[in-house]
């Protein structure tokens, strides 16, 4: 009986593991229109946000892109494109580099957003560090109308999740 009992026990804690590791990660593109999606490290994403209530948003990924290249925090160059979408946010998950990238701490993980949205927006997030099995919530800005956020993590970042959009009043 005891052997029987820790079969199933066994059983259910996989099952209940295995449920915790499955990603909402895009595959086909645009997607529904959803709360949350999770995204992978080296990902420049586009999402177009839909109202759902009174102050909150949906939003759909029209496009995700893999990035080669690391970002220099230094150089701050401009990642967006020079003609944005309206009622879109542009974001760029990546890792990135202070100085010339020459000593470990000079690497980070950012995640650069621009709000094309007419509205001030706040969001929540989850992220997954890589020597980590589980997502932790993480503190985020909001971001007006029209204007660029930069997020910046020490370690690096294997997936973020994004969710809870909301008008930020």
């Amino acid at each position: 009986m005891k052997y029987l009992f820790l079969i199933c026990f066994s059983m259910i804690t996989s099952a209940f593991v295995q449920a915790q590791t499955t990603l909402n990660i895009p595959k086909e593109l645009p997607t529904s229109y959803e709360n949350s999606f999770t995204f992978p490290l080296g990902s420049k994403i586009l999402i177009e946000l839909k109202e759902n209530g009174k102050t909150g948003y949906d939003y759909k990924v029209l496009s995700i892109e893999a990035l080669e290249n690391y970002y220099s925090i230094d150089e701050n160059k401009n990642v967006f494109d020079i003609d944005p979408k309206e009622n879109t946010v542009e974001l760029f998950f990546m890792g990135a580099y202070y100085n010339d990238g020459s000593k470990d701490s000079d690497w980070k993980t950012v995640l650069i957003l621009r709000n094309n949205f007419k509205k001030h927006i706040n969001y929540k997030a989850d992220i997954k560090y890589y020597f980590k099995e589980e997502f932790e919530n993480t503190s985020i800005v909001g971001a007006y109308p029209g204007t660029n956020t930069t997020e910046i993590w020490s370690h690096k970042i294997d997936y973020i999740t994004l969710y809870d959009f909301i008008n930020f009043r």
